[in-house]
């Protein structure tokens, strides 16, 4: 199956959804759509009476302006020709007297009366639409709202289309439209709002399936019904215009050739089965898509299953909310204090994915990113077992993970608003990846592409791509050229893709408790370089913890060099670290993390004590080693690690 059929399936898997206004928290989402409809924002909605008279107009307020209107295939996919739309629409298209009043705006006022008409006049036609069709047939709206004070009009006695010129107190639809022209109405019949009336909905459905006269077999569902050959745009938002089916191009030769003469050769959609899709593409996107510039990430179930996201940290799911919830009465802690909430949320979060997706769940992951301004690309497609994703997606937070300090949660006390920061044992996130190995200032399509080479080996259990890794390394390599709270989230991050990468492409067995007694070569030496590193520090520091403004030691300085030759940059180390080492025997200070310094390259096989560049693993030495330092011996005990802050 592909994502047409899987977002077919979810739109029939939740009809009750239909209509219903949708929410993510407390912001708006899009609305599942009935077929042969979309959403508009209104400005004003007008009231009539049975007989289509008209009663008052009021000016709707920004939370109630979504509005769910009938459309045929041309206006709902209408982006510059003037096609109206059967009921609600610009005045433009509803009003006859739209030139009077400066519309400057081609009037298709008769062609919305026709289609009107047709509709009214069919056998699907009710009692409150030819209400509105006795009072569209007067042409007079502007000039009833004109009348009624819901719009205005300037010195020349047009529709106001820039306030700046207006000399008179500005009305309430001046907060919402620059330009009066651009007025979008709505109609109430009889007491009834006609875009939540649900014999006004069934009616426009049946009654405009019933003119479609091309019947074929839809090569999604396998059924004949009506085809489409224009499909809906507003996929990622409302006012995205990119489509991601497409076949008016006749003269580039999109779809012509020696294999086809025509689009409909090509393709064949069933109408209901392009407009049940792509609302629920639409839907579940509000609901739940990952947004990134242009770039968007939705991972959903057929069943409406709550489902991990996919390209979070590892505090991201656990659940930012419930770990800001539990540390809301924690005061400025320190990070160590959240390690043990976080574990557990985290641990009681995967417990719950684990009941919720299932072997017979269906999962899909999708990649959709912007070609061009008017077309959408699928990037990424792929359908899994909701026991496969949450197992993978899992072990991508196992695999990867490393200390990290760099996240922040956002916490409420008192009435106000503060910043936490957070300790996690986890993965980064896929973006954060990105800026890792690329820098904080990297252009949003090279994060945008790392995100979409990381994304199958979250939710497929893929191997690292090694260029990913090895491009963080050599940043993270190079830390004393970055701030300091830049340089320990690189580093951290670094070691987490190491980590993994070593673990998950090279089956070998690494993890973040220093591993004693490991002959590798780069490790041992990157275990040097962190002796040398807290020699020095403590000598700075008389054991004190390390401040953010506090110069980089020689060790941090080095680094760079220390990786190409590392047989000599520890002889450099080792002349430079003697007054630190002599000011430690002075003031009583232990000298143990030098006597291991000294040991460690004693105990290097001279055919290995040489300049011949290290490779990554030198960061898992290095880290694991500065962690073993800083951590409390009591803390040892326990299995804690501890941390330098």
């Amino acid at each position: 199956m592909g994502w047409l059929d899987r977002c077919y399936e979810a739109y029939e898997k939740n009809l009750g959804e239909v209509g219903r206004p949708s929410y993510r928290g407390e912001r708006e989402a899009p609305v599942l759509l009935p077929v042969a409809h979309t959403t508009q924002k209104a400005q004003v909605e007008v009231s009539l009476s049975d007989a289509g008279e008209f009663l008052s107009a009021r000016v709707l307020r920004p939370d109630e302006a979504t509005t769910v209107i009938p459309c045929t295939e041309e206006s709902g996919s209408r982006t510059s020709g003037f096609v109206p739309h059967p009921l609600a629409d610009k005045l433009q298209y509803t009003t006859g007297d739209y030139a009077q009043y400066g519309g400057a705006k081609p009037g298709k006022f008769d062609d919305y009366i026709c289609q009107l008409e047709a509709w009214c006049a069919s056998d699907y036609g009710t009692d409150k639409l030819r209400a509105v069709l006795e009072y569209a047939r007067k042409g007079t709206l502007v000039s009833d709202l004109v009348n009624y004070g819901v719009l205005v009009t300037g010195d020349d006695g047009n529709l106001v289309s820039n306030w700046k010129d207006y000399k008179g107190e500005a009305p309430a639809i001046a907060s919402l439209l620059a330009d009066e022209t651009e007025c979008f109405v709505r109609w109430r019949a009889g007491g009834t709002a006609l875009h939540e009336d649900e014999q006004t909905i069934r009616s426009w459905i049946r009654y405009y399936t019933s003119q479609f006269s091309d019947i074929g077999t839809c090569f999604v569902t396998g059924r004949r019904m009506p085809l489409s050959q224009l499909n809906p745009y507003k996929i990622r938002n409302a006012g995205d215009r990119a489509k991601l089916i497409s076949s008016n191009d006749s003269v580039n030769f999109t779809y012509r050739g020696e294999r086809f003469d025509s689009s409909k050769q090509a393709l064949h959609i069933g109408y209901e089965t392009t407009q049940k899709a792509h609302s629920a593409l639409r839907w579940l996107i509000g609901k739940q898509g990952i947004s990134n510039g242009s770039q968007t990430i939705l991972v959903w179930g057929t069943e409406n299953e709550d489902v991990p996201p996919p390209t979070g940290d590892s505090v991201a799911f656990a659940g930012e909310d419930d770990l800001a919830e539990e540390l809301s009465g924690a005061g400025a802690v320190a990070v160590d204090t959240t390690r043990t909430a976080f574990a557990q949320l985290f641990n009681r979060k995967a417990l719950g994915y684990r009941a919720e997706l299932g072997a017979h769940s269906q999962i899909s992951v999708i990649i959709l990113d912007a070609a061009t301004p008017g077309r959408l690309s699928v990037r990424y497609y792929r359908e899994l077992s909701g026991s496969r994703l949450i197992a993978s997606v899992l072990d991508w937070h196992e695999t990867f993970a490393w200390r990290h300090d760099y996240r922040l949660i956002k916490t409420e006390k008192d009435g106000k608003r503060k910043s936490i920061p957070v300790s996690f044992y986890g993965a980064p996130s896929p973006a954060d990846i990105a800026r890792a190995a690329y820098g904080e200032n990297v252009d949003e399509k090279l994060v945008n592409q790392t995100v979409e080479r990381l994304l199958p080996c979250i939710t497929e259990g893929k191997s690292l791509p090694r260029d990913i890794m090895l491009s963080a390394a050599r940043r993270a390599s190079n830390a004393a050229a970055c701030e300091y709270y830049e340089a320990r989230k690189v580093k951290s991050i670094a070691c987490a893709l190491v980590h993994g990468y070593h673990n998950r492409n090279l089956k070998e067995d690494y993890t973040m408790a220093l591993k004693e007694g490991y002959p590798g070569r780069s490790y041992v030496f990157g275990r040097i370089l962190a002796c040398a590193d807290y020699t020095e520090f403590c000598a700075e520091n008389g054991g004190a913890v390390r401040s953010a403004d506090r110069r980089p030691t020689n060790a941090q300085r080095m680094e760079v060099a220390f990786t190409q030759h590392p047989a000599k940059s520890c002889m450099l180390l080792e002349k430079k670290l003697a007054p630190y080492v002599a000011r430690l025997i002075k003031n009583g200070q232990s000298t143990c993390a030098h006597d291991m310094m000294l040991r460690l390259i004693a105990d290097i096989p001279a055919e290995d004590f040489n300049n011949r560049p290290l490779d990554e693993l030198y960061l898992l030495g290095y880290a694991s080693q500065r962690q073993a330092f800083f951590t409390p011996q009591n803390d040892k005990a326990a299995g804690d690690d501890g941390s330098e802050d």
